[in-house]
């Protein structure tokens, strides 16, 4: 085998992927699922990207390998990556980088254990438990500004204000500085989209280096001044290593959560309430029955996960599929495309709420399972909770929705007009 398989059906299939990823990358395509779909059914499910120079992987077993097997495929990417991008010869793109680059999530151990230890006491099963009544204040408090029959667009509220309130709180960021927090989050997660270049991406960094600065001067209080949040958590926990993490490793992993604790939430109830509309049955029975909700957000992650692709290095020859990968490429694990693998899950095109989905990838798989995965569940359970109690004939906007084609990671919703 290799990585271009046979002259004759190389060419094919090649012509036949290059036409499917002009139409998914093309910044035009509303629903990638159709592509996906014929993606992972086209010959072994693994294509090279010209764009992106890498190859996407789109089937499950092929995807859930990558996340197992760490050692074969390397986290170390981030120059690789988007948020690696940089000019060398500005000052801002290099202290950018000097911050954004010791992300965990881009890391192999020993270093990805020794930054990782420090959330086990923040995200212990107790610990996210306590965040529930702050979860459900700013949820109620937000929803109580909307009126039942009143249309809004619910991605720059509800969608957008929630998750800023809940992970804003948690880390410990003054109140008034929430809505600052909105607009940092969105200038950083557009530094992980590959379509954002240029001075787009420098307007990005710019602003991420205000969050990153905000979030240095926060830590240092909290390491004079303990307060009850994450923030003083991370600073006083030490690394299984006994030592404690340095400005920039905490202020990295700090911005982390933020993107991580908001444009995945905002994405999720976007998502979310449009697979409710979709399927009225299923919106009917959950908001008579709202212990229904946590099977029914596990069905939301499965279907459309907030986040769709994401990237690995092989540190070795290694084959997966019908190729053989040599030491160096750069692979693209599709969440979004191996969710949906027939091999994987029965009837997969259906949102099928009592379905077991133990096995989805939305939080991907292996040591960079997603550190925050109960607050995500248990946060997504409160939000549809409390805005199906408020607005029980909650339903679509006069307007069409709009899904976000331009960014090709994170694929949430542009607009999802809603009528409360």
């Amino acid at each position: 085998m290799s990585s271009y398989m046979g002259e004759q059906s190389s060419t094919m299939r090649g012509r036949q992927a290059t036409e499917v990823f002009a139409e998914l990358f093309g910044g035009v395509v509303q629903d990638p699922f159709p592509l996906y779909n014929e993606l992972r059914e086209l010959g072994d499910g693994i294509h090279f990207v010209e764009a992106l120079q890498g190859f996407m992987v789109t089937r499950y077993a092929d995807v859930r390998r990558i996340g197992i097997d760490h050692k074969t495929f390397s986290s170390e990417v981030f120059f690789g990556l988007s948020p690696g991008i940089h000019n060398a010869s500005d000052p801002e793109h290099l202290r950018f980088i000097e911050i954004a680059s010791r992300l965990f999530m881009f890391s192999d151990p020993p270093v990805h254990t020794r930054i990782r230890s420090t959330f086990r006491q923040a995200f212990t099963p107790d610990a996210v438990q306590a965040w529930r009544p702050m979860i459900e204040r700013a949820t109620i408090e937000l929803l109580a500004e909307f009126e039942p029959g009143q249309e809004i667009d619910i991605m720059p509220h509800l969608a957008a204000a929630v998750p800023v309130a809940v992970i804003a709180a948690i880390l410990g960021v003054p109140r008034e500085m929430w809505s600052k927090f909105r607009e940092w989050s969105f200038a950083y997660a557009s530094t992980f989209d590959p379509l954002v270049q240029s001075e787009r991406r420098d307007s990005a960094i710019r602003t991420s280096l205000e969050l990153f600065d905000f979030l240095g001067d926060l830590a240092e209080q909290r390491r004079v001044h303990p307060a009850d949040d994450m923030i003083t958590t991370l600073v006083q926990t030490e690394t299984i290593d006994g030592d404690h993490l340095g400005v920039s490793e905490l202020i990295a992993q700090v911005a982390l959560l933020l993107i991580a604790g908001n444009e995945t939430t905002t994405n999720l109830i976007g998502n979310g309430l449009t697979l409710l509309f979709g399927h009225p049955d299923v919106l009917a029975e959950v908001t008579a029955d709202p212990a229904l909700l946590p099977s029914v957000v596990e069905e939301m992650l499965r279907f459309d996960p907030p986040l769709h692709l994401t990237g690995r290095r092989v540190t070795r020859d290694v084959v997966l599929g019908e190729h053989t990968l040599m030491e160096g490429t750069f692979v693209l694990p599709c969440i979004a495309a191996a969710n949906h693998d027939p091999r994987a899950f029965e009837s997969p095109e259906v949102f099928n709420v009592s379905r077991q989905n133990t096995k989805h990838l939305a939080f991907f798989q292996g040591i960079h399972f997603c550190v925050g995965a109960p607050l995500a569940r248990m946060e997504g359970a409160v939000i549809f909770k409390e805005l199906l109690r408020r607005f029980p004939d909650i339903g679509p906007g006069s307007q069409p929705a709009v899904r976000r084609t331009t960014n090709a990671v994170s694929r949430g919703w542009e607009t999802r007009p809603v009528r409360l």
